[in-house]
């Protein structure tokens, strides 16, 4: 006779639940893979950099492939002023060169591109110019020749300033403290390490 021994409900319970969330964790997976499509993984310069120099390119890195067909990379200044450039295109990376340096300003770089799923992409970064290469070179000269008829201020006498040294030497803190009080301190600790040794000493003569 064949006995048939029966499953423990909790077990059951374990497996059915564990089969349930397999199957919530593939029906999400499944769908977000399904729907999704290329977008802007990097760009140099980033949104929001400050530049010492005016970039020779800006370059855009997509997650796929980007197609030449509806490409459109606009390069605007401050004031909406649209600024010369050309473009390339290499698989995921769009490489837009300015046809000019850019001066000090804030720029924006608009780009409207196509990825090879066909679906459309749009970003705009913000970066700004500020060489002070250029700030230097546009700033007047303020330096002034000394006064022709001012007297010119000599050497302090040898005797003075020997005086005023050895002055500022029995004045000078240690450590933020007198010098006096310093050396108080370290008599203090002498004699309070000198205590704490007899006491020991003692101890252990007992």
């Amino acid at each position: 006779m064949t006995q048939v021994i029966p499953t423990p409900r909790t077990a059951t319970r374990i497996g059915v639940l564990l089969a349930a969330v397999l199957l919530c964790l593939m029906t999400v997976f499944g769908v977000s893979g399904a729907q999704a499509h290329d977008e802007l993984i990097s760009s140099t310069p980033a949104s929001g950099d400050v530049l010492k120099t005016s970039p020779k390119s800006l370059v855009l890195t997509f997650s796929g492939d980007i197609k030449e067909i509806g490409t459109i990379l606009e390069l605007k200044a401050a004031d909406g002023k649209k600024i010369g450039t050309t473009f390339k295109i290499d698989r995921r990376d769009v490489i837009v060169t300015p046809e000019a340096p850019l001066p000090n300003g804030s720029y924006t770089l608009v780009a409207r591109v196509v990825s090879s799923d066909g679906h459309p992409i749009a970003k705009d970064i913000d970066f700004q110019v500020n060489g002070p290469a250029a700030v230097a070179d546009s700033a007047p000269a303020t330096a002034q020749a000394p006064d022709a008829g001012a007297p010119a201020a000599g050497p302090a006498p040898a005797a003075e300033t020997a005086a005023t040294a050895d002055d500022t030497a029995e004045d000078q803190p240690l450590a933020g403290m007198p010098a006096g009080l310093v050396w108080t301190i370290l008599a203090l600790a002498g004699i309070g390490m000198v205590v704490l040794v007899l006491l020991k000493v003692r101890r252990q003569n007992k």
